[in-house]
């Protein structure tokens, strides 16, 4: 009953959405770790986001290209204290383009020969972790390991002299560190996890227009940059709170203040940072999940991200949001068959460049299996 039960509340927290700045994607939740025995473990979330504003009266579309968060996983028990759990997913990530006529999308330089574009980008992170759980007396246990993490994108503004950055491949490492407490007999858990930050030193080529009077071409650079994926900490929670019926949760912490991407030639042009972030964010999920029958458990959750009030990137305007998501399990012998759907509320917010972003939303569905291979 437990794990059916507990496998529909994952899933149900776990169907995709559109997280702070629109660039945290995955959560790198380490649930697996937790599976008895040994086991495989995949999942696939599908989100639709609706995101458009204004800037100086012109609509900029909707931005927010539809996306798919994929998560893979192994897990294993090494001894009857030590297990060991190999996951990939993708934690972060953009993909957004602006509408043509938009501001920010005009090159100045075009009359002179200037390529034209779209104020976009594009970024990808494909992260493999391995896990290892100790399990000590009590109930309590130690987690840790070690991320691999690629990182790539591409990002144009035309508005800055026709500005084009494309990155290459980088592949760096991190670290995951944890603690956790069960008791089985109720269905409790507590799991504290720390995700480091990851350090991507990039090489990449910077384009833009020259400007006028020098006659019109194109100034290729090939430059390098450090950029950060940030450090997070993520408390998860459950409890049985009556027969059949189980209470769980999460606070997730980012602290997006130590993702700054600053290209030299864009800073050149523009004297700013390409992509910061003010303000670190909070991010609640709250549910109840339910059996309805031995093979049949269900969970709602509702979730809530902390609005910070400061001006957001035009490569991720939203700030904060709520949520309310569905979720149901089917235990068929070893397989479990998990699926959820969620809404979202996404915050308004301001870029720095004066754009107004409201009422805006976005739709998630998620699928999981996860199968006993003992």
């Amino acid at each position: 009953m437990k794990k059916a039960l507990l496998q529909a509340c994952a899933l149900c927290v776990g169907a995709t959405t559109v997280q702070a700045g629109g660039l945290d994607r995955s959560g790198q939740g380490i649930n697996l770790i937790f599976e008895e025995g040994a086991a495989v473990q995949f999942r696939l979330g599908y989100t639709n986001p609706t995101v458009s504003g204004t800037l100086g009266g012109v609509d900029s579309g909707n931005i927010a290209k539809d996306f798919f968060t994929p998560h893979l996983g192994y897990k294993t028990s090494l001894t009857e204290q030590l297990d060991f759990a190999l996951v990939y997913d993708q934690p972060f990530g953009a993909d957004v383009a602006y509408g043509s006529n938009y501001p920010l999308s005009q090159n100045p330089t075009s009359v002179a020969g200037g390529r034209t574009d779209v104020l976009r980008a594009s970024a990808d992170t494909d992260a493999v972790t391995a896990l290892f759980r100790y399990k000590f007396d009590g109930g309590f246990s130690a987690i840790g390991g070690l991320r691999a993490q690629r990182l790539t994108g591409n990002v144009a503004v035309p508005a800055a002299a026709g500005y084009e950055v494309d990155i290459d491949p980088e592949i760096d490492f991190g670290y995951v560190v944890g603690v956790a407490w069960e008791k089985p007999e109720i269905a409790a858990r507590v799991a504290l996890t720390y995700n480091s930050k990851i350090t991507h030193n990039l090489s990449q080529t910077e384009s833009n227009n020259v400007v006028p009077p020098i006659p019109a071409g194109l100034s290729v650079n090939n430059t390098e940059t450090e950029v950060v994926t940030p450090q997070s900490v993520n408390l998860d929670f459950q409890t049985g709170v009556a027969p059949k019926t189980l209470l769980f949760g999460s606070i997730r912490w980012v602290d997006w203040p130590q993702s700054i991407y600053a290209p030299p030639v864009y800073v050149g042009i523009t004297g700013n940072n390409l992509l910061d972030y003010d303000d670190a964010t909070f991010t609640y999920t709250l549910g109840l999940g339910y059996q309805f029958s031995e093979e049949f458990s269900g969970a709602v959750t509702v979730g809530y991200e902390t609005s910070t009030g400061s001006t957001v990137s035009d490569l991720g305007p939203t700030d904060g949001f709520w949520s309310v998501g569905l979720g149901g399990t089917y235990s068929i012998e070893q397989a479990k068959i998990s699926g959820g759907i969620r809404y979202t509320d996404i915050g308004d917010a301001t870029t720095n460049q004066g754009a107004r972003f409201t009422g805006n939303s976005a739709w998630s569905v998620g699928v999981q299996v996860t199968y006993a291979l003992n």
